[in-house]
């Protein structure tokens, strides 16, 4: 019997849920081969990234080794994907050109940095393990020669973090920072009261998008942990002095964090593939790319469309596992000869820490803020954590 060969591109929440989804459909399918690719050996907990930046996770304990939550009928391949070739229907990486009948392309995202002159040399990027444990490093680094300082001056704008971008990530950043900063501080012998954080965002609100009652609760509880927030704050350039805004004014720190949004790998514009905003893969209802049956897409990189606001879904995690739970349902059915479904969005709320004990959260239409917020956030990365690494992809709740 011929082989049928499945490639899933990338082993993040979308990749890795497509994977584990098949693992026991193929046990049933000897005929069928299934290669995951991706250039790292563990999959990333992206949502608790910003736990690694701020400090209260380690960088490895955002890590999920993909050798022990993968069926025995998953061949991984450690590889950097290099480009797409769907005319030839081959992946071209670092090593050898892989062949396949059916594509799932997963390859998540890179930072956006919307072509602002110097920002790429001037900031880092919590999007990452290792970008935000460089983040945190940076942040001690920071400190300690503040300690070092004798001019006051000096001092306060080493100890000041800048961070550009306020929605989930920026937000949480900013409130976990303001509360570890005078910690950090008092471990280093530096002054705990010099201690900044400035939250610059280009729009009129932080987490743009959410209910007035949301954006509300966390604006306060940044505002009580001491974060400055600015907002119609445009960036126009990152110097060695700082972030120059738009109004001309600039921002000096010690370290500058982007959390500005994220937009998809180059390797997508030449793919021959239709792209929309920010490069990401245009789909049909079914989630495969237009014009191309055999390649299904998910996560941050699939553009789909929401009907009831017109607007591109945004790149979120619990869509992204949605997705690859319906591209494996599909890819079944479509190697079956059976029936495909058509991609629903189920929104299950939406939750942000801010800061080490509080939150904001809108679930079933009812705004949440405090510690039960950030309860809830904690039992979200629980729960999924247990659905990777015991339940092979099955949510736990």
């Amino acid at each position: 019997m011929e082989t049928t060969r499945i490639v899933v591109a990338g082993a993040g929440y979308a990749g890795l849920h497509v994977a584990q989804r098949l693992g026991s459909w193929l046990e049933r399918h000897q005929e069928i081969e299934l290669t995951l690719l991706d250039h790292h050996d563990y999959h990333q907990l992206v949502i608790e990234l910003p736990r690694v930046a701020t400090g209260s996770r380690e960088e490895k304990d955002v890590q999920v080794g993909l050798g022990g939550v993968l069926s025995p009928r998953v061949h991984f391949v450690q590889t950097a994907i290099t480009a797409l070739d769907p005319a030839a229907r081959q992946v071209q990486t670092a090593g050898e050109p892989i062949r396949y009948d059916w594509l799932v392309l997963a390859l998540g995202s890179r930072p956006n940095d919307f072509n602002i002159p110097g920002l790429a040399d001037r900031v880092l990027y919590p999007y990452s393990s290792e970008g935000a444990q460089a983040v945190w490093d940076a942040v001690n680094a920071t400190v300690r020669h503040a300690a070092d300082s004798t001019d006051r001056d000096e001092q306060q704008r080493l100890m000041t973090v800048v961070i550009g971008g306020g929605g989930a990530t920026g937000v949480e950043l900013a409130g976990a920072f303001a509360e570890e900063l005078p910690e950090l501080a008092g471990q280093y012998g530096a002054p705990r009261d010099l201690g900044r954080v400035i939250l610059v965002e280009a729009g009129p609100t932080i987490l743009g998008g959410s209910s007035p009652q949301l954006i509300e609760r966390a604006g306060a509880i940044l505002r009580d942990v001491g974060v400055d927030v600015r907002v119609n704050a445009a960036v126009a350039e990152a110097t060695p002095e700082g972030f120059r805004l738009k109004d001309g004014s600039t921002i000096a720190g010690g370290v500058f964090v982007w959390a500005g949004g994220i937009k998809a790998p180059a390797l997508t514009t030449a793919s021959g593939l239709q792209v929309g905003y920010n490069g990401r893969i245009k789909v049909d209802r079914y989630l495969r790319a237009l014009d191309r049956p055999e390649i299904f897409v998910a996560g941050d990189l699939a553009s789909v469309v929401n009907p009831e606001t017109g607007h591109v879904l945004p790149p979120l995690a619990q869509i992204a596992v949605e997705q690859g739970d319906l591209v494996a349902r599909n890819l079944r059915a479509a190697i079956e000869g059976k029936e495909l479904q058509a991609f629903t969005f189920r929104d299950k709320g939406f939750v942000v820490s801010v800061g080490n004990r509080k939150g904001v959260a809108e679930v079933a239409g009812l705004t949440i803020g405090g510690r039960l917020a950030h309860m809830l956030k904690d039992a979200i990365e629980w729960e999924y954590r247990q659905s990777v690494k015991h339940l092979r992809g099955w949510g736990a709740v």
